[in-house]
């Protein structure tokens, strides 16, 4: 017999087990009984934001229709954006904003360090860059207090040395040259979030196991399946974990050098270093996160398995004349939209207290660059799905308008008290 729970479990109730302890994901069983996803189906629920970062700017003749207005329109699913097919009901295509070039440091470097940073172009804090404390660091002072960690930097450069200055490898700063440390090694993330294993062999969830069926055996039938659902989802990310370590360990050395972990497909390390970030959000380890792709510029070939049969050198490619430069370009934004479109499907389909995680995700993706060639900082493009937002299609806004204001939008969604951010002149009164 099933004794349900009378009073709420507390947010922070774990599964303790044999020195190891595992927070539990949210349960209805956690929600007060007048907050309930019958009578409010959307009350208290966290939310989260995870920014994704691609370096060089994207092939625009692939990427943006031909012909296109400002205002609100249905999205084009141009070759690049094809992926999107499944989850286009969710996205927002956001285009015509503008960044500002500060002159004096180099092109590349401040595509990416100031792509959130919270100072005005004109307001140089670190040397030559404008670089500050970023929206995504804003964000975890507001919403970040009642999780493991604030916030969560993530980066899938796994190219072996530092070709450039750490300019060219950071979104998330902390205050003026203080970059956020990214993790690029996803067993240390996977340590970090969840704890270490028990020993040879060990599962942190069988050193929980006992536990688990006790708390589940005083749950309702959906927070049973939920909890199934999570732990199951915890166990499977340990395998791919592990599995990824035994490969780099026993099979010939890959041509790239990479970290024990990290497995061999670049699609493969971009799904899982994103699964992490689901789980996370999942177990309300943190609730802002970011990913960056790839680092600005850095001149080293990267293999786009199951795209090319060899290395292609992404920045390079951006300033080689001709079709077929133009054609591999385009395959590798495809490449990442469709990365991207995964997350958003991936969010969506997992399971939250009141609704699907993406109910309270905001996932952002975009560039410093709209186009690579000419290092153009005009006619940003950002997707952006998930969360609050109820905008739906291909956003389009005349030049001169910053992308400041978008992320001033952002900022006052999640609950900042700021009329300003960097150089924005106002909130993005489009989105509703």
């Amino acid at each position: 017999m099933v004794h349900l729970i009378n009073r709420p479990l507390s947010r922070r109730t774990v599964l303790r087990g044999m020195g190891a302890c595992l927070a539990l994901p949210c349960l209805e069983a956690m929600l007060p009984r007048s907050l309930s996803a019958a009578e409010h189906p959307r009350t208290e629920k966290p939310q989260r934001i995870l920014f994704i970062y691609t370096p060089n700017g994207y092939e625009q003749s692939s990427l943006m229709p031909t012909e296109y207005k400002p205002g609100l329109q249905p999205i084009l699913l141009t070759p690049t954006l094809a992926p999107l097919k499944d989850v286009s009901s969710d996205i927002t295509f956001i285009t015509g904003l503008d960044r500002k070039f500060a002159p004096g440091t180099g092109v590349h470097a401040q595509c990416g360090s100031c792509w959130l940073t919270s100072s005005a172009p004109t307001e140089p804090r670190d040397g030559g860059f404008p670089t500050n404390i970023s929206l995504d660091q804003l964000i975890a002072r507001t919403i970040g207090a009642d999780s493991l960690l604030p916030s969560l930097e993530l980066s899938c450069n796994d190219h072996p040395g530092n070709k450039e200055t750490h300019y060219f490898e950071n979104i998330s700063w902390y205050g003026p040259g203080y970059a956020a440390s990214t993790e690029k090694n996803p067993r240390a993330v996977f340590q970090r979030l969840f704890g270490h294993e028990q020993g040879p062999g060990k599962s942190v969830l069988d050193a929980l196991n006992q536990n688990a069926k006790r708390l589940r055996a005083t749950l309702g039938s959906t927070d049973q399946a939920r909890l199934d659902e999570y732990l199951e989802s915890i166990r499977a990310t340990e395998r791919r974990v592990q599995r990824a370590t035994t490969l780099n360990a026993t099979q010939a050395r890959p041509s790239m050098v990479e970290p024990s972990g990290i497995p061999e497909k670049r699609g493969d390390y971009l799904r899982l270093m994103a699964e992490l970030v689901t789980l996370a959000f999942q177990q309300d380890r943190t609730r802002v996160a970011s990913l960056l792709v790839d680092p600005e510029r850095w001149d080293m070939p990267r293999q786009y398995h199951d795209v090319f049969d060899k290395p292609q050198n992404h920045h390079s490619l951006t300033h080689t004349q001709g079709e077929d430069a133009r054609k591999n370009l385009a395959l590798i934004d495809r490449f990442h939209v469709s990365f991207y479109a995964e997350v958003v499907a991936r969010l969506k389909k997992t399971n939250d207290a009141q609704g699907s995680l993406l109910d309270s995700t905001t996932v952002i993706m975009g560039s410093g660059l709209s186009d690579g060639r000419p290092h153009d900082y005009s006619n940003l493009q950002v997707l952006l799905a998930g969360g609050r937002w109820k905008t739906r299609g291909h956003l389009h806004y005349e030049k001169e308008r910053p992308l400041a204001d978008l992320w001033l939008t952002i900022a006052q969604n999640f609950g900042l008290k700021q009329d300003r951010f960097a150089d924005s002149t106002g909130i993005l009164r489009d989105f509703r």
